[in-house]
């Protein structure tokens, strides 16, 4: 997900922000441990220290990562040509592609933390309300959504929607937490007018 964005950065370092991301997809931030990160990466603790403080610095820097990601793409889907409809469309499949990897830990972790990175996640969600809300709203002024739906309300029907990552029962009658992860989205979406060519 964050390789483009890390290209440009020391070997070493690149492989601790691969290993981490990786592992903390998979198996929750909590479980995994700062010598699991280096053991997988194939570095020293020493190494690891000479780049982050500790563990949270780590999170922090890859949460930084993703929310750039997140938004560089966002932005681009933003600027083409097409409708809004069609603009979801790949926003969907962006979301697919990320959500190939994603636990349910590390959901849990990323929306409901009660760390200290709690409050550097609401931040970097706050800046990204901001964005979608201007997407939403330009679609409006082309009369692509409805124009009566307030972009807040939106907003705060996707955060109850979230909410439901905390339903073991219901996460757990999916074959998997990417279908989860997608049947949010679809509802999310596709609340806002008819899905074309789908059932």
């Amino acid at each position: 997900m964050i390789q483009e964005l890390i290209k440009e950065l020391p070997l070493k370092k690149k492989q601790i922000l691969e290993t981490a991301e990786d592992l903390f997809l998979r198996f929750g931030i909590k479980r995994i441990s700062i010598e699991e990160i280096c053991s997988t990466a194939k570095v020293s603790k020493m190494t690891f220290y000479k780049y982050f403080k500790n563990k949270n610095e780590l999170v922090k820097y890859l949460w930084s990562l993703m929310f750039e990601y997140g938004m560089k793409k966002l932005e681009e889907i933003e600027k083409l040509d097409i409708t809004f409809q069609e603009k979801i469309e790949l926003i969907l499949k962006l979301k697919e592609e990320s959500a190939k990897k994603l636990s349910h830990e590390f959901a849990l972790e990323y929306f409901f933390s009660n760390t200290d990175l709690k409050e550097f996640f609401n931040q970097m969600y706050k800046r990204s309300i901001s964005t979608f809300i201007t997407f939403i709203k330009n679609a409006q002024a082309k009369g692509e959504v409805r124009t009566g739906m307030k972009p807040e309300f939106f907003i705060a029907a996707t955060n109850k929607l979230m909410e439901l990552v905390k339903d073991n029962e219901l996460v757990n009658s999916y074959d998997s937490y990417k279908d989860f992860v997608l049947e949010i989205n679809n509802f999310l979406f596709y609340g806002i007018f008819p899905r074309p060519n789908h059932e």
